[in-house]
């Protein structure tokens, strides 16, 4: 019958609003509501939907292999310097190099879970919300009160200038009730004194013992409701902090990924420009010599140099910059010196290939619905939308209080403020009933009908785009290792085709546009497969954390069940 009233009210102020600023009505009824929610346990538990650490069988990944013991090799011949003409493979300059730190992917996680920015955001997040139920949880305990107020008076001529001391002091304990209401306990002594005859006038002594309890309004868990938010949000800032951690830890080792990807492109690029480095001085000597056959190949020859000196600068200066930002998404100084491993060298990341479970969508699909943490929040935040329901029904109930007291009195013959006398004992007892208007708890009640639905909504959304998620990641994932596996044969036919140019060249077959065209289309194989290497394990990395199955612990290792 209420939110009939109330949906009629709306509507016919819409209708109203529609008519003088369209001229027409269009349908915006948004259903009709029956207001029946049954209560469940899960909707009041402190700790819903709690979640295991273990992993179904296929999501497992097996135990670390032993390190090999480290052996001792025998030191290289030092190489020839350079000349100071010739660049080099390195970003950092000799002076720099003894100084620079290698990060390999775990020792990149370990740093980034204690010095990251996000990440102290992300703990102080969870550390105030903590904060918060603590005090929630204070005020459901006894508060304690206590004062002690005095009062020197000098009455003049009144009493003969005599000089008085009252003190009054008062010690309480409150205590509220679950189900609504409260409890209290008063201790109130008072004291008087005569100062200028040095003697005690009075002492009394009141102990008061009330409770105050709703019957209707204000009754039942609806009173608790504070108490039971503030339980649930916690749960949800744990779960919330979870996710970001291993969602932050999956862009960092992304972001490692591409600087390991960025790396390679420079050492890439480094033997182009060796490569055509060695073809300008072939040709440059072939001139000289009088026997070049095109007196433009020497030109040709270094203006392609030339080209790729400045290809590898760039390349250089891209891998700097990416660095310096990784360096800032770390909580690193900027001009601290960093180098990541090759992406070759990099034995995590490759341990990453068996992250990969052979598991069909069907049950990637049902494994990341009961795991996902983000989804479990959606979930139980229904939950919270039907206790709002329940609780804004409460408010409209008439208010039906019973109220009781107890007060104990010491003796006024008898100076002593501890000394009760039961036979003193004053009971009280009240019952009163108060009904008012309640428009303004009628429409609280239609909105969190509203806000029921929305979230019911909001969480079938979200599980469809979980779900979308993982197919998506398991494509990504088919993508990237069909990728991979493409760039690597171009690599092996780019480079058998370049020293088949390189031969043919040699014999004066052909001129040096087709070597060059070769090592220009090896570069790009090169560069595409550290992209597609860098892709795969990123598409990896991103399946586990859309599954809800990444575990990762606070040295950066892997968790293997």
């Amino acid at each position: 019958m209420l939110i009939d009233r109330a949906d009629k009210g709306v509507y016919r102020v819409i209708e109203d609003r529609q008519k003088a600023a369209l001229g027409a009505t269009t349908n915006t009824h948004i259903g009709s509501e029956t207001g029946d929610v049954r209560p469940n346990d899960e909707m009041y538990s402190f700790n819903p939907r709690p979640t295991s650490p273990d992993l179904p069988e296929a999501f497992r990944v097996p135990p670390e292999p032993a390190a090999a013991p480290e052996t001792t090799a025998e030191a290289a011949p030092a190489a020839e310097p350079e000349s100071a003409a010739r660049m080099t493979d390195s970003i950092f300059t000799d002076e720099e190099r003894p100084l620079v730190q290698t990060f390999d992917l775990r020792q990149t996680l370990v740093y980034a879970m204690q010095h990251a920015r996000e990440m102290q955001d992300a703990k102080e997040e969870l550390y105030l919300e903590a904060l918060d139920l603590t005090l929630e949880r204070h005020l459901w305990t006894p508060q304690f009160v206590a004062s002690v107020q005095a009062e020197f008076a000098d009455y003049g001529q009144v009493r003969d200038f005599d000089r008085a001391m009252t003190a009054v002091s008062e010690a309480a304990v409150t205590q509220r009730l679950p189900y609504g209401g409260e409890v209290s306990a008063r201790l109130i002594n008072t004291l008087m004194r005569d100062l200028g005859a040095h003697a005690t006038s009075g002492e009394s002594g009141n102990f008061i013992l009330e409770a105050d309890v709703p019957l209707l309004r204000g009754a039942g868990k609806s009173a608790y409701e504070s108490r039971y938010s503030a339980e649930r949000e916690l749960i949800y800032a744990v779960r919330a902090y979870e996710r970001f951690r291993r969602s932050f830890l999956v862009d960092i080792a992304s972001e490692y990924f591409n600087l390991q990807q960025l790396k390679m492109a420079v050492a890439n690029t480094y033997r182009s420009y060796e490569s055509r480095r060695t073809d300008w001085e072939k040709a440059d000597f072939i001139a000289r010599m009088g026997q070049s056959k095109d007196v433009f190949e020497a030109p040709r020859a270094q203006s392609i140099f030339r080209q790729a000196e400045a290809q590898l600068a760039s390349a250089k200066e891209q891998y700097a910059t990416a660095l310096d930002r990784f360096k800032i998404r770390l909580g690193m100084a900027v001009d601290a010196l960093l180098e990541v491993v090759d992406q070759d060298a990099d034995d995590a990341a490759r341990s990453l290939d068996a992250l990969l479970p052979t598991v069909e969508t069907a049950e990637a699909v049902e494994v990341a619905v009961k795991y996902r943490l983000d989804l479990l929040n959606d979930a139980d935040r229904v939950d919270d939308a039907k206790r709002g329901v329940l609780v804004a029904k409460n408010r409209i109930l008439p208010d039906l209080d019973a109220s009781g007291s107890v007060t104990l009195d010491t003796d006024p013959e008898r100076l002593n403020s501890m000394s009760y006398n039961t036979e003193r004992a004053t009971w009280r007892g009240t019952l009163s009933m108060r009904m008012d208007d309640r428009w303004t708890e009628r429409n609280a009640y239609r909105e969190s009908l509203i806000t029921l639905r929305k979230s019911q909504r909001d969480y079938e959304r979200a599980v469809d785009e979980v779900r979308a998620d993982v197919r998506a990641a398991l494509r990504r994932i088919a993508q990237q290792e069909n990728v991979r596996d493409i760039q690597a044969m171009s690599v092996e036919e780019n480079d058998v085709r370049l020293q088949a140019a390189k031969a043919q060249y040699d014999l004066g077959r052909i001129n040096n546009r087709d070597v060059v065209e070769a090592e220009d289309d090896l570069l790009e194989a090169r560069n595409s497969l550290a992209r597609a290497i860098a892709g795969y394990r990123i598409a990896i990395l991103q399946f586990r954390r859309d599954t809800e199955t990444l575990r990762v612990d606070d040295e950066g290792r892997l968790i293997r069940p």
